[in-house]
């Protein structure tokens, strides 16, 4: 195949099988894009230190200007990037059929087998470094404490890379030779018995061109070829390790063509997630693992007992898939029986939905009357295992593939810091954002709101890209802390005593970004702030945007009140919103997808608006448009107060205005502290020098006692008051007795 003059699009650049092929490819000099909703800092890190092009978004539209489309098998077939694909004719190719294509032109040395395919592959990856054995090779996982980078490029004959038997893409290769490492049946949702996964593993020894590395045991069951050249060994010792090792250097041995120097200048470091070990004190010793096969959790409990021999061992299990679920269950409940005492948390699904028989209830059921606990993914479960842990040495092992390892990160961040919410939170994220994202406790807020107002924030956070904010929003999750979103700061009023949870400010990064597309439309992320997106359209000759100047906010927080001014709405030039909805996902939507409320919009209030595409109703010279901006600007000037405040503090009533139902009750100069009522707009409350959030409440409430009596009709507050209901700070009125607010 030829690669080079080719422009790659990775639909899920994020999976550890395809970030090494991605940075690979990027590092033979082609032109590669990656696009993941769900990417990691380490892995973007790397990805980006490779040559690849890492998009946050990536629109459909854009897709065709790509030539080929490589896409992980855990997307699901009408995701919006394959669909826009296959319409704009661009070649199609799962990660292990571009694999099969790349290993056309070399000599392919496969690493097969049920388990222990990453360990391997790892392990011969760090022998032909440390021996100079000239061979490239392409990993499926990283090495432990980033110790090299998960595939190396120098254009040599040979490339060593692990074959992926679970999404069926093993037909496609055709290798020079094929280390087998074992074969246990799995992945029932694509092989229906062993028989077929057998048939898999034997189809591909008998494409084999030259050479079959194969352990004693396993010959005479998988060679179907007698004239196919073979080479065996016999591992001496258990564990899978030992066999790991004893496979490696068979490869190494066959790719240096005689036996290895024994001098070697760095220990192997392991790969990340393989019976690492997160934590040890003189009571506690943490490892992770991502054991998610009975055969692979038998082994690990096996290893942990020699050891940790004058341990307890206790384990905390993630089942993988509801369909391996159903197919182990009876398995996974005797190989843990093997530990002193265990824990289970929530299946993790991947792409699958629940299935019949792998659910928790089914599961816990295997155990029989010695069913364990089951954890919550989230503090309440950490502080349950805490709890449990006896005083006494013991081994604590967290297993599984799926995201386990955040939960173990996080119970062991709150062991570092004595189940202290402020550090533990700290030392977590630390190790899960990048460089660039600020992390701070204790923020103060009023100098970031318009009304200057207001105590601090517990957690607070500047994400720098989509990387940042997904660990934010987790670390949030297993923190179990209330995330809002700040802009600007207009329409927020923060109370004195301040906010329990995180807050996120999108003022930098990829969220202060825009971009002008083509068709008179604006890509601007959710940082932006509206008066530079009005100089943008201005610059550009887009009118229509001229309303938006003079408005205090920035584009996220805009979308979610459908902000307006002049009798214009941001809605009014919206043509799509890229929308972090509040189950995780992140959509890309058209206008006609959300209903619009006074001040609100339903969909963006229970998510994260992260961007939107503007489009202008027509085009005119930048003279009109900046004549506009200001004759817009003068009116604002004219009728708004210049002290700091939050905007209009309540929503107009139907059929009436706020602002003249409190000047017609003379409510205009009213004050509590140095909370005011502006003498210039009656819906304004202005903070006059050193006015406390209480001033304000305070004033609300008196202002709205008074606008009741004297006409019947409630003012609502419009403003937010973050971390509170306005509804139970004021009490709702008594309709029978007016002013009486309780």
């Amino acid at each position: 195949m030829e690669l080079k003059g080719q422009r790659y699009c990775f639909a899920g650049v994020g999976g550890m099988g395809m970030a090494p092929l991605a940075a690979w490819l990027a590092a033979t000099g082609c032109e590669v894009c990656g696009h993941d909703d769900y990417l990691r800092t380490e892995v973007r890190e790397m990805l980006e230190s490779a040559g690849v092009e890492v998009r946050d978004f990536l629109f459909s539209e854009e897709v065709g200007s790509f030539d080929v489309l490589v896409y992980s098998s855990a997307l699901a077939g009408d995701h919006p990037l394959l669909q826009a694909a296959e319409k704009s004719g661009l070649e199609v190719l799962r990660r292990g059929e571009l694999l099969a294509k790349v290993a056309q032109g070399r000599r392919l040395l496969a690493v097969v087998g049920s388990h222990g395919k990453t360990s391997t592959t790892g392990l011969i990856a760090h022998g032909l470094i440390e021996h100079g054995i000239e061979a490239d090779f392409i990993l499926g996982g990283f090495f432990a404490n980033e110790a090299h980078p998960p595939f190396r490029c120098g254009g040599h004959e040979w490339l060593v890379a692990e074959v992926d038997e679970s999404d069926g893409t093993i037909a496609a290769f055709y290798p020079e030779a094929t280390l087998v490492l074992n074969l246990d049946w799995d992945h029932a949702d694509y092989y229906p018995d062993e028989k077929s996964l057998e048939s898999a593993f034997k189809a591909l020894l008998e494409r084999t061109r030259s050479c079959v590395l194969i352990p004693e045991d396993l010959r005479d069951s998988l060679l179907v070829a007698p004239d196919l050249h073979c080479q065996t060994w016999s591992v001496e010792g258990r564990g899978m390790n030992v066999a790991n090792a004893a496979a490696a250097k068979a490869a190494l041995e066959y790719l240096n063509t005689g036996p290895l120097e024994p001098a070697s200048r760095k220990a192997f470091p392991g790969m990340a997630r393989r019976q690492t070990c997160l934590h040890r004190d003189v009571l506690l010793a943490v490892y992770e693992d991502y054991a998610h096969h009975p055969t692979e959790i038998e082994a690990l409990v096996e290893h942990l007992r020699e050891v940790e021999p004058d341990r307890r061992l206790v384990v905390v299990f993630q089942a993988h898939r509801y369909s391996r679920t159903r197919q182990f269950k009876d398995a996974f409940a005797r190989v843990l029986g093997a530990a002193d005492q265990v824990f289970l948390l929530p299946v993790y699904a991947a792409h699958e939905t629940e299935r019949a028989g792998g659910e928790m209830l089914n599961f816990t059921m295997a155990f029989g009357l010695t069913a364990p606990t089951v954890l919550t993914m989230n503090l309440r479960g950490m502080e349950k295992l805490a709890l449990a842990l006896a005083e006494e040495p013991l081994t604590l092992a967290f297993v599984g593939a799926g995201d386990i390892n955040q939960f173990a990160a996080a119970f062991v961040a709150q062991v570092r810091a004595g189940f202290e919410p402020a550090a533990a939170w700290m030392d977590y994220m630390k190790r899960r954002v990048s460089g660039s994202c600020t992390l701070r406790t204790g923020e103060a807020l009023a100098s970031k709101t318009t009304m200057r107002v207001g105590g601090a924030a517990a957690f607070y956070a500047e994400p720098e890209n989509m990387s940042d904010l997904r660990a934010l929003l987790r670390g949030a999750e297993l923190f179990e802390q209330p995330v809002f979103s700040l802009g600007r700061g207009s329409n927020i009023v923060v109370p004195d005593e301040g906010f329990a949870g995180l807050v996120l400010r999108f003022n930098r990064g990829l969220w202060r970004e825009s971009r002008l597309l083509d068709d008179g439309r604006l890509w601007v992320g959710a940082g932006v702030r509206l008066k530079e997106v009005c100089g943008q359209a201005a610059k550009a000759g887009l009118a229509g945007f001229e309303f938006l100047e003079g408005i205090p906010g920035s584009v996220g927080g805009s979308l979610r009140m459908n902000a307006g001014a002049m009798g214009n709405w941001i809605f009014d030039v919206v043509e799509r919103v890229q929308l972090l909805e509040a189950d995780g996902r992140v959509r890309d939507l058209p206008k006609e997808a959300f209903h619009f409320g006074y001040r609100k919009v339903e969909e963006i209030c229970g998510g994260i608006a992260l961007g939107a595409i503007l489009c202008s109703p027509e085009k005119e010279s930048g003279v009109a448009i900046r004549e506009r901006m200001d004759s817009y600007a003068s009116v604002r000037k004219a009728s708004q107060p210049r002290e700091p405040s939050a905007g209009c503090i309540f929503k107009n009533p139907e059929g009436d205005y706020a602002g003249k139902l409190i000047d017609t009750h003379g409510l205009k100069g009213l004050r509590v502290g140095d909370a005011e009522v502006s003498e210039v707009h009656g819906n304004f409350i202005v903070n006059k020098g050193a006015a406390t959030a209480a001033d304000i409440i305070e004033l609300v409430r008196q202002v709205r006692a008074a606008v009741y009596r004297g006409s019947g009709k409630v003012l609502e507050p419009e403003v937010l008051l973050l971390g509170q209901d306005w509804r139970k700070v004021l009490g709702e009125p008594d309709n029978t007795k007016g002013g009486d607010h309780g």
